[in-house]
């Protein structure tokens, strides 16, 4: 399914909700340069058709999820640019925004100087949110990781900072503690960067691992208490202590989301850096390929697992001046072949996926 509400619009994170539906978050733009932006929340039934939409001016899009009484708690930002000195000094801040249902906002906390990459509910009913601190120019660092842990109503109970690398995802794990993954920065990712640092429940570390890739997008933990990641050219799978499992290489691929398969292994979804196509793949429990397939003028950055499949978004490019925020929903082959390395074209053999979302919706 297509959404456009304006001339350019995207979805960058989709999620599962209780009534088989989806609720999915993007942006969107009424002009491509220099247009204000706008966040975009699209409540779906189970095969991607609108139960209602909601947006927000002025602030970008980040993470949401479904909260355990059928309300939805999202993160999202704004942020600002100016050059001092000829140094660039990015400030703004995040926001954690609660709605029902209905998508009818019932409050908003501000987190001044952060930029938010992701947003939890944990389970004393209170939320966690990930991401950067901008630290000001000439400091040290460009940025410092930090995780904030709130309240129910979002006001913040305690945070834990992290000098000198930027977090891109977060997770709440089983045992009620966290896991953050990112870079060193936001601007430059190089080999060796990224990392993942584990948290109690109470914020201290765990453990702290660097891993030989650039920059970690999206982790899951796995039902034996393991952690999956997908980032720039490179997945990977490491133990409860952080310690490498096995890593393999994308050839070019920026995997954006990362999720379980139900009969074991993993699925990467996101976007060739060369072609500018959406993909997606899954693999079994060591890595390997097992189906695949791209999308063409499409790019995707999020992926939720589905009853039966899975669910991706991203941006469809309509023209080279228009583009619409796109759901497709995805099943696999029943008994896949193991496939060649990625670097695949529009439909690789022995994917065998079927579209389940098809067609597109106009509005405005």
């Amino acid at each position: 399914m297509t959404f456009a509400p304006e001339n350019n619009n995207k979805f960058d994170a989709v999620a599962p909700t209780a009534d088989g539906g989806f609720i999915a978050l993007g942006s969107t733009l009424a002009e491509k340069y220099g247009g204000s932006e706008s966040l975009l929340l699209v409540k779906t039934d189970g095969r991607g058709n609108e139960t209602w939409t909601v947006t927000m001016p002025e602030i970008a899009p980040a993470s949401v999820a479904e909260t355990d009484d059928g309300g939805y708690i999202i993160g999202a930002y704004n942020m600002s640019t100016t050059v001092v000195d000829q140094d660039f000094n990015y400030q703004g801040s995040s926001f954690l925004i609660r709605t029902n249902a209905a998508g009818e906002e019932e409050w908003r906390q501000v987190i001044p100087g952060m930029k938010v990459s992701s947003v939890e509910e944990t389970a004393d009913g209170g939320y966690a949110a990930i991401g950067w601190l901008w630290n000001p120019p000439e400091s040290e660092n460009e940025t410092t990781a930090v995780i904030v842990k709130t309240d129910g109503d979002g006001t913040p109970a305690w945070n834990r900072t992290f000098p000198g690398i930027s977090a891109n995802v977060g997770t709440v794990t089983a045992d009620g503690g966290y896991v953050l993954g990112g870079t060193k920065s936001p601007f430059t990712y190089d080999i060796g960067d990224a990392f993942l640092i584990r948290l109690d429940a109470d914020g201290n570390t765990l453990w702290h691992e660097n891993y030989q890739v650039p920059v970690i997008f999206d982790v899951k933990e796995t039902d034996d208490g393991r952690f999956v990641y997908a980032g720039n050219y490179w997945y990977g799978l490491v133990d409860g202590d952080g310690k490498e499992v096995w890593l393999r290489n994308m050839e070019g691929l920026t995997g954006y989301a990362v999720e379980l398969r139900p009969s074991g292994g993993y699925v990467v979804a996101g976007t060739d850096a060369r072609s500018g196509e959406g993909f997606v793949f899954g693999t079994d429990g060591d890595g390997t390929i097992l189906w695949d397939t791209a999308f063409t003028a499409t790019g995707i950055y999020g992926a939720a697992s589905a009853p039966g499949g899975y669910t991706l978004a991203g941006i469809r490019f309509l023209s080279p001046d228009t583009s619409a925020a796109w759901l497709a929903g995805i099943t696999e082959a029943v008994s896949p072949a193991p496939t060649a390395a990625p670097g695949f074209g529009a439909a690789a053999a022995g994917a065998a996926l079927l579209l389940l979302l098809a067609g597109r919706r106009r509005r405005g």
